[in-house]
């Protein structure tokens, strides 16, 4: 029976698995190459708070998420499809309420369901 061995890894007191290293270490040197045993033993780093994003920086791309969802509603073939960007179209929509901005008239008038079967 083979004698169970240690990690080579310093420090890691984990069964070997195969070529030495336990399943953890094995894996990355499978996946990467080498093992992270440096950033294991360095303390993790603080998470800084990522700086507060401006209103307008959310508002533009509250504009380009409504103008790809209307492009999305008008191509895409059949209800579920339609019905989905719909949805997307009405929470971009009320978000921009929520924010305070005004809700660009144009192409944003996007017919109900209900009302695009009544038509036919």
């Amino acid at each position: 029976m083979p004698q169970e061995t240690a990690c080579q890894v310093q420090g890691c007191a984990n069964r070997a698995h195969a070529k030495g290293y336990c399943r953890k270490h094995y894996g990355q040197i499978w996946r990467r190459g080498k093992t992270d045993a440096r950033a294991e033993e360095q303390a993790p780093p603080v998470a800084e708070e990522p700086p507060p994003r401006d209103d307008t920086d959310r508002m533009r791309a509250l504009e380009r998420e409504l103008r790809r969802a209307e492009t999305m509603y008008h191509n895409v073939i059949g209800f579920e499809g339609r019905l989905k960007w719909r949805r997307e179209i009405e929470d971009v929509r009320r978000e921009m309420k929520r924010l305070g901005m005004e809700v660009p008239a144009g192409q944003s008038a996007v017919p109900s369901p209900v009302a695009q079967l009544i038509s036919l």
